[in-house]
């Protein structure tokens, strides 16, 4: 295991953290014990994230991995963002979370010609990604405000399926054009990493190979738009915020950088102790969990047709269905933003709480009367806190 720094944020609970899965020993022997690879954290010589910071100033290119919906690994990354942007001169923010193919789009809306509702609606976000956008927003809107440029770096999902389904060899030669512009499948260890992955989710073997193709597309693409960024920057600098499994043990995107310009980089990720696979970087942080706030729910199920939204069903304790919501009802307005897509209601809905009131305006199709307009008004049930 490379050397590895522990940088801290909370209290911190031990000082010995045992890498590896924990197991009932009273019955092993000694020799029959697995081997673990621990991590000693001399507390008085950890730095704080601040002081890391301030180690890193002059790194060109900073990789922060994250569990895409883990709100303190999103925190940890905008915390990082902010030290980086102390000095902004150079400063550009790459991302998975959006494909490159909407590079125009996110220009558009750092540049205000466009608002985030628009932006989430163009780059097709909550079809493509469609994680919380919450998890994501704090690091989007600290960019936009400072003026830093987001770079899209991830393979369209045309390109991605379409290899899923025939292989690099089977694509159409408009698909070929968005190849990145080199790969190298001789990483051994990136296979065996691939290979544990592929065999926690899929039985069939057959398919590896392209899930291999699948995964070296990613990463070979979104190295590539960082490469180009640093080339046509010399003096520029990049954070690259993507999944751990993209960015820990250097093999998929920061290998594949190197491999473009020379410049190797750092990486920081939080330090998650029931990780077999993630666990490696520059530097470890270890931070207190943290959960996003309850989101406010109607507790609908939606069906998106040509003609709008229509309501499909319901789940358990739903208030829209007890203030006389029925299976059918087309939604046009929700607080009077008309509805049109369920990408429409996704929006309406990111900053309603638990509690809040809100106003669904319906058509409904009568079988006799024809077809009918109606207003209801109710309050938004709540969820568990999500904890992570």
């Amino acid at each position: 295991m490379a050397r590895q720094t522990v940088a801290y944020t909370g209290g911190l609970v031990a000082a010995v953290l045992l890498m590896g899965t924990v197991m009932e020993s009273s019955a092993l022997a000694a020799d029959e014990l697995p081997v673990m690879t621990p991590i000693v954290v001399q507390t008085e010589n950890s730095a704080t994230l601040p002081e890391l910071m301030t180690k890193l100033r002059s790194e060109r290119l900073v990789y922060v991995g994250e569990t895409h919906t883990a709100f303190a690994d999103h925190l940890l990354q905008l915390e990082v963002l902010r030290g980086m942007a102390a000095r902004p001169e150079g400063l550009a923010l790459g991302v998975e979370w959006f494909q490159a193919r909407f590079q125009p789009v996110l220009d558009s809306y750092l540049a205000g010609e466009i608002d985030e509702a628009e932006m989430l609606r163009q780059t097709e976000y909550y079809q493509r990604w469609r994680f919380d956008y919450r998890l994501y927003r704090p690091i989007i809107r600290f960019a936009r405000e400072k003026g830093i440029p987001i770079i899209a770096l991830n393979a369209s999902q045309e390109l991605t399926r379409e290899i899923r389904r025939v292989g690099i060899n089977g694509l159409s030669e408009g698909l070929r054009a968005e190849l990145p512009d080199s790969y190298d499948v001789n990483d051994k260890d990136y296979e065996d990493q691939l290979r544990e992955m592929f065999k926690a989710h899929q039985s069939d073997d057959g398919m590896f190979e392209r899930f291999v193709e699948v995964q070296l597309t990613w990463d070979e693409t979104m190295a590539q738009h960082v490469a180009d960024y640093l080339k046509s920057n010399p003096d520029g600098r990049m954070l690259v915020l993507a999944g751990k499994g993209h960015i820990g043990g250097r093999s998929g995107i920061p290998n594949r950088v190197t491999r473009r310009t020379g410049i190797e980089g750092k990486s920081i990720a939080s330090f998650n102790p029931a990780s077999r696979m993630f666990n490696t970087a520059d530097y470890l942080v270890l931070a207190n969990e943290q959960s996003l706030p309850p989101a406010g729910l109607m507790r609908v199920m939606l069906d998106t047709r040509e003609e709008g939204v229509f309501v499909d069903g319901f789940t358990a304790g739903s208030p829209a269905k007890a203030a006389g919501v029925e299976k059918g009802d087309m939604i046009t307005a929700i607080n009077g933003e008309p509805i049109r897509h369920f990408v429409d209601v996704k929006i309406s809905m990111i900053d309603k709480q638990p509690g809040a009131d809100v106003e669904v305006t319906l058509k409904r199709d009568r079988f006799l009367g024809g077809e009918k307009t109606e207003t209801v008004r109710f309050q938004l049930a709540g969820e568990a806190p999500h904890h992570m």
